[in-house]
């Protein structure tokens, strides 16, 4: 990074520092992130549980939700510093007037979204006129959204029905829905327990649904050595997945309830990000293609009205941590 490009993110770095920080600094408290149940994120918990955290110095309270919007708004409320939140859903709170920094980012969705659908429909065309659920204000409707696109279909063609994703089985079975739009580990069950069948997954549309962690600007400024000890914590334990992929699986699997082998046939569906990853999708410069990938998700959310302005990304994306540990 050149120095010119380097002055200019410290300035910024510090901007936010003057704008946030306070003369007289109460003692640290740990920085909270939120976390929901998604193979993706579990990087977090595992650098937790192999100290990474501590062994950079730095204070981390992990808070778990088993409802993923339940985060969302644990973010917007100021409950937690951090969460652990897709790209469109960073998008849509901060177009909102929620001010964050997205620092990192996660995975990608590579099979692990979709629609399932009960016995009787057999393609995406036959969605019209049909009852689908979705945990709506969550990255589910933007995965909607894209399969309703790629089917031919328009809002007004089906009956959406706002479902946290945990229940969109059940109501599949109650025939209070017809198909359901959710993730893994519920994707595959529901099209077990309903005899129905996944029409369409996230392979069809990559790099659409990436996750993030995703921090309150505030905490940026006051704190940013602190955020660059958790961004290296955090690829500490990337490393580990690779250089120990079945005991990394076996202690994330057990953070969310389930077996070695489940988790794994989760990663399938995914493309974990590591440091190189990063770098390369947030660029040397600021210039890499998570910004043209965060445009295309912008207007498409703006398009859809699902966000009513067109909000700052290079205000939103913070490359600074992830470059500065590049070096």
């Amino acid at each position: 990074m050149n120095k010119a490009i380097r002055a200019f993110i410290l300035t910024v770095i510090m901007l936010t520092l003057a704008q946030y920080g306070t003369a007289c600094a109460p003692q640290k408290q740990p920085i909270r992130i939120a976390i929901s149940s998604w193979a993706g994120v579990e990087p977090l918990e595992l650098a937790s549980e192999l100290g990474y955290f501590e062994k950079h110095g730095v204070e981390v309270k992990i808070v778990r939700f088993s409802v993923y919007s339940d985060s969302i708004e644990a973010m917007i409320d100021g409950k937690v510093d951090a969460g652990m939140h897709t790209l469109d859903d960073a998008i849509r709170y901060f177009s909102r007037g929620k001010d964050v920094r997205v620092v990192l980012l996660t995975d990608y969705s590579f099979g692990s979204d979709g629609l399932v659908a009960r016995p009787g429909i057999e393609s995406l065309a036959d969605l019209r006129w049909t009852k689908i659920g979705v945990e709506s204000e969550t990255v589910g409707y933007l995965s909607l959204l894209k399969i309703l696109e790629l089917a031919g279909l328009s809002t007004n063609e089906v009956t959406i029905v706002s479902l946290p994703t945990w229940e969109i089985q059940q109501a599949m079975l109650d025939g209070k829905i017809d198909a359901g739009v959710t993730w893994e580990p519920y994707l595959t069950s529901t099209a077990k327990e309903t005899g129905g069948r996944i029409l369409i997954t996230s392979r069809e549309y990559p790099e659409t649904i990436i996750t993030t962690m995703t921090l309150d600007a505030a905490i940026v400024g006051q704190r940013p050595e602190d955020v660059q000890k958790i961004v290296a914590a955090y690829f500490d334990a990337v490393e580990y997945i690779k250089e120990n992929p079945q005991d990394a699986y076996r202690r994330m699997g057990l953070a969310e309830g389930i077996s070695t082998a489940e988790f794994e046939a989760q990663v399938a569906g995914i493309k974990y990000l590591d440091l190189a990853a990063n770098a390369d999708l947030f660029g040397k410069q600021g210039e890499g293609r998570i910004y043209d990938n965060t445009d295309t998700i912008v207007q498409f959310l703006f398009d859809q009205s699902v966000i009513t302005s067109i909000p700052d990304i290079n205000q939103l994306l913070l490359p600074f941590f992830i470059q500065e540990l590049s070096k």
